[in-house]
């Protein structure tokens, strides 16, 4: 008995310690993605980065989805052996404001991006210092040794790139580059093979600071030189420090570059260390170079090649194309609902006239005549739902801007969304056509509170959101909850919000401040004033209408700001919480993004949700 019972506890250890053994054993990970829509492992490019394990036993690849990744990244010298591969080098952004000078940066911490970890590549990727003409704003910080940049984009101006580490080997390879003063710039040895430089004023395009006794420094090869129409000189380049080493071979200049080619940076000791070259370039007359610089032999320029620069038996700079793969994304795969059996108010026998146009990736729908709602369900629910309803004049629908992208946002903090098509209204389709909008809203709002059990939806935490005339629709659905639109219809659960969110809202109908399109598609040009008054939403304000939260730019020339004033105005008066943002630009229609200013209002809006009761 002892001896079964022995070796039941052996058997016992015996599994806790493989079971001890296996959860012990990390698990890490090598392909990694970022996507600002969800669908990804992580939002932003450094939250990535920061999961990363440090010098890893395989290379560890980063897909990152189309979008502009407003952020400083940095990859530290520990995280080796990182690739970077972007959907589209033109669709794919990082992009930061930093510059020397502002609070306490200085040139080399005005980077957007520093990459420090040995054998990096990135592919399809654009590098942005937006900070425009301020100075020094690096784009990039490369110090990585064996680093490589392929079909990447760098956008800035004074030192759009700093070519750090003294010992580091580093190609560019098809990339495109820009800037105004050295915007190429560093003690690395680097090759540009078969690059595009743009120079966008009278300046430097390079200011290398090779280290003494290094065979190379800047090498361009096949390159295409550019300049804008306001460039009339043009150096190859100035020592930033002596010995400096910049050839430029087989490439293509631009008529601008000076006649002397080079400059010394005003300290002829310079001109007895630099190596300046040239050879065989395309709309060179070197009839006037310093003399200081060389102009090579063919013999002396075979030389320059990518495999005798950085060494003839390595394979680090050899670059191939990256599929993305768009299958270790997530899909996401909204559900959508007819938003009624029998839709009310439309004429009978009516054909679907509606119609789609996508005009820069904008995606609108006109002519909607049969109501729908997309449904985003949120991964971990917080019990907060919103009904979205997209703007475009009561005339389209801005479906994707306005709508679907708008969804995917509040999903990522646990908010349902469903993004409401309403129908536009229109005489020909609608029997009254100035209540069919509100008569879709008020059914949305009743569908998500019916249904609230089946999407872990709080009955009181059930909110609405408009853009523009959306906003109008979102505010009519606040104030006029009471107001039974559809009289057909006998279901009496409640159709109040509990909140109302406004992006650029047109609210009055007062000629002062109209929106023209949105008053004369819902209710006419020659509407009576008591229509007019009852969607003049800033006068219908009550004490019960629900807590408010407002964006708008001060500059909108399309809907005045003072609609949202007004009705912020309202809201004080009768003693409803409200909050709003306005900023001094930012136009109309600027969505999720206004492209003026850094500071994100969805962020705004979710700290006042959090603390919304």
């Amino acid at each position: 008995m002892k001896s079964i019972l022995f070796t039941l506890l052996l058997i016992v250890f015996t599994i806790n310690i493989i079971a001890q053994k296996k959860t012990s054993t990390p698990q890490y990970k090598y392909t990694f993605t970022v996507a600002q829509d969800g669908t990804g492992d992580y939002y932003t490019i450094q939250d990535a980065i920061n999961e990363m394990r440090v010098y890893p036993l395989a290379t560890i690849t980063l897909y990152i989805k189309n979008g502009v990744y407003k952020e400083k990244i940095e990859l530290p010298a520990t995280n080796v052996d990182v690739t970077f591969i972007g959907e589209n080098v033109d669709s794919t952004i990082i992009t930061w404001n930093d510059f020397s000078g502002k609070g306490q940066h200085n040139t080399f911490t005005s980077y957007t991006a520093k990459i420090s970890g040995n054998r990096f590549k990135a592919q399809n990727i654009s590098f942005q210092n937006s900070a425009g003409a301020v100075g020094q704003a690096l784009a990039l910080f490369v110090d990585a040794d064996k680093a490589v940049f392929f079909n990447c984009k760098f956008l800035g101006n004074q030192d759009t790139i700093f070519t750090g580490g003294e010992n580091s080997n580093q190609l560019f390879e098809n990339c495109y580059i820009e800037g105004t003063t050295d915007f190429i710039f560093g003690p690395a040895t680097a090759v540009f093979l078969n690059c595009t430089t743009k120079a966008k004023s009278n300046s430097f395009i390079t200011a290398a600071s090779t280290t003494k006794d290094k065979a190379f420094g800047y090498v361009f090869l096949n390159c295409k030189i550019l300049a804008t129409d306001k460039v009339t000189k043009l150096y190859l380049g100035r020592p930033w420090r002596p010995y400096a080493k910049t050839v430029f071979l087989n490439c293509t200049y631009p008529s601008v570059i000076a006649p002397t080619g080079w400059h010394n940076w005003n300290n002829a000791e310079n001109e007895k260390t630099v190596f300046y070259a040239e050879y065989k370039n395309e709309n060179a007359d070197v009839s006037y170079r310093e003399k200081w610089s060389k102009q090579l032999t063919a013999n002396e320029a075979k030389k320059y090649t990518v495999k005798n620069i950085f060494g003839a038996n390595q394979n680090w700079y050899v670059t191939k194309k990256v599929k993305f793969n768009y299958n270790l994304f997530d899909v996401i795969t909204p559900k959508q609902i007819e938003l009624y059996n029998t839709i009310p108010n439309n004429k009978p026998n009516i054909d679907n006239p509606e119609t789609e146009t996508i005009t820069a990736g904008v995606v609108r729908y006109a002519k909607v005549t049969n109501p729908k709602l997309t449904i985003y369900p949120a991964a971990k629910p917080n019990g907060k739902a919103v009904v979205i309803c997209p703007g475009g004049g009561y005339a389209v629908l801005s479906m994707q801007k306005e709508g679907n992208r708008l969804a995917v946002e509040f999903n990522k903090v646990g908010i349902t969304a469903f993004v409401l098509k309403y129908r536009l209204p229109n005489d020909t389709f609608n029997i009254d056509k100035s209540i069919a909008p509100l008569q879709d809203a008020q059914q949305a709002i009743r569908y998500v509170r019916k249904n609230a059990k089946d999407y872990k939806i709080d009955v009181n935490q059930i909110g609405i959101m408009g853009s523009s005339a959306g906003g109008h629709l979102a505010a009519t659905a606040a104030v006029h909850y009471n107001f039974n639109a559809d009289t057909t219809n006998s279901d009496t659960t409640s159709c109040k919000p509990n909140f109302t969110i406004l992006l650029y809202p047109v609210i009055s109908f007062d000629s002062a401040i109209m929106h023209k399109g949105s008053k004369n598609n819902l209710i006419g040009k020659n509407a009576a004033k008591e229509q007019i008054n009852f969607f003049s939403l800033e006068k219908q304000v009550t004490a019960a209408t629900a807590p408010t939260f407002i964006v708008h730019a001060a500059d909108d020339v399309s809907v005045p700001v003072e609609n949202s004033i007004r009705y912020y105005q309202a809201c004080i008066k009768n003693k409803v919480p409200v909050e709003m943002h306005l900023y001094p630009n930012g136009g109309h229609g600027f969505g999720l993004n206004n492209k003026t200013t850094e500071d994100k209002w969805i962020d705004r809006l979710n700290n006042w949700l959090i603390n919304l009761k």
